[in-house]
């Protein structure tokens, strides 16, 4: 074989090495893309909830609809975002159960323990409208998406 050959072989040996390691990328990337729309409607399901909890926005609707977001979880999300969604909803579960009891003072408190839980109850959903930047937190590492443009996408080294 002459020079000429074996340096034509070693290039296109070379530029087959990069076109695979491309596809690779593209490949794990164009799954993190097509996972995006199934992990964003779990985002969104709870992000209603966290705000109909806050505003007493149609929360039976709502917890339901959590419910059937998180059914897929186990195989869209790792094992510490499923178990934080669950927390979530027992806690949504817990203040939309107990906003009724409170408002319409059930166990027979007298005015100043019903006082004390109505005003518990409001900074309870307060507190638990205000973890949107949380759950925003937790789902940021499956909702960020690679943009190719920006990306040394095609640089090989």
């Amino acid at each position: 074989m002459s020079i000429l050959q074996l340096a034509l072989t070693a290039a296109l040996s070379f530029l087959g090495v990069l076109i695979a390691r491309w596809q690779l990328i593209f490949a794990k990337e164009k799954l993190r893309h097509d996972l995006y729309d199934r992990r964003f409607s779990i985002y969104m399901a709870y992000h209603e909830l966290l705000v109909a909890i806050m505003e007493d926005d149609d929360v039976e609707a709502k917890l339901r609809k959590a419910v059937a977001a998180r059914a897929p979880s186990p195989f869209l999300l790792d094992s510490d975002l499923k178990a934080y969604l669950e927390e979530l909803y027992k806690e949504a579960f817990r203040i939309h159960t107990n906003g009724p009891l409170v408002r319409n003072n059930v166990a027979g408190d007298t005015n100043n323990e019903w006082a004390s839980k109505v005003d518990q109850h409001g900074q309870d959903k307060l507190k638990f409208g205000n973890r949107v930047e949380e759950l925003a937190q937790n789902f940021e590492r499956f909702l960020r998406l690679e943009d190719f443009a920006r990306s040394n996408f095609f640089v090989p080294w």
